[in-house]
């Protein structure tokens, strides 16, 4: 009796990677802004970016649109996702359950290096401030959230904490580039830290929850002003 897998099941492992570098590529050009909400993807634009296959870019934007940061529009064309007010309060509210929870089991399950690696990175937050790093403050807000979910030790949790976070990531994008809102998310990043630390718990969670509260308020009273025609994505 042979040993070989039936053809059907064999592994084609570099275009599997291939699928994933095009689906970061075009997941982080949408987070940070470079394709605005409501704006055409166009398939041939995509292909010759990324100098890429339309099936690796198709597939791609199939994940995106299950992640809901794409939508198919008539004729099948795919658009960048529309963020509304309604949709930005849903999320946060759910966003603060999620790390609420992933904060009070960081506190339980972490070890000591993990703790280690959050105020190296709320050092960093504080450097890229100064120089006025945005590209860094975002790498940094994802490295501290891969961190805290990762220690959480939950990975369902983790997993869909990470579709919530790229479907804000523009409003987190803009909110971050304003230099007053980025120096405040900084305090609220350092008394998380500081509390993840202590192994406090309840403190933790109660930074996690005001820090979600404040980005949010903010982010849904820009997206109403937007709505009544006070403001513009570019405002």
């Amino acid at each position: 009796m042979g040993s070989e897998l039936p053809e059907d099941l064999s592994l084609d492992r570099p275009q599997e990677l291939l699928r994933d570098r095009v689906l970061a590529r075009i997941r982080q050009a949408i987070v940070a802004g470079r394709y605005r909400p409501g704006q055409r993807l166009l398939e041939k634009e995509l292909c010759d970016a990324l100098d890429v296959s339309r099936t690796s870019v198709r597939e791609a934007l199939r994940q995106l649109e299950i992640e809901g940061l794409v939508e198919v529009g008539p004729r099948g064309r795919p658009f960048v996702a529309e963020m509304t007010a309604v949709k930005a309060r849903q999320i946060y509210e759910f966003r603060e359950v999620l790390e609420c929870a992933a904060g009070r089991l960081f506190v339980a399950r972490a070890p000591e290096s993990a703790c280690a690696e959050l105020q190296a990175l709320a050092a960093r937050f504080r450097a890229a401030l100064d120089t006025g790093d945005l590209v860094e403050r975002l790498a940094v807000k994802q490295a501290f959230y891969d961190v805290l979910f990762t220690h959480a030790g939950n990975p369902a949790i983790h997993s869909v904490f990470d579709q919530l976070f790229h479907r804000i990531g523009f409003l987190r994008s803009r909110s971050l580039g304003q230099q007053v809102r980025a120096e405040a998310r900084a305090a609220e990043l350092d008394q998380i830290v500081a509390c993840l630390v202590a192994r406090d718990a309840e403190g933790a969670a109660n930074a996690l929850g005001k820090h979600i509260r404040m980005v949010s308020a903010a982010a849904v009273t820009w997206l109403e002003s937007r709505e009544a025609g006070e403001e513009s994505w570019d405002a």
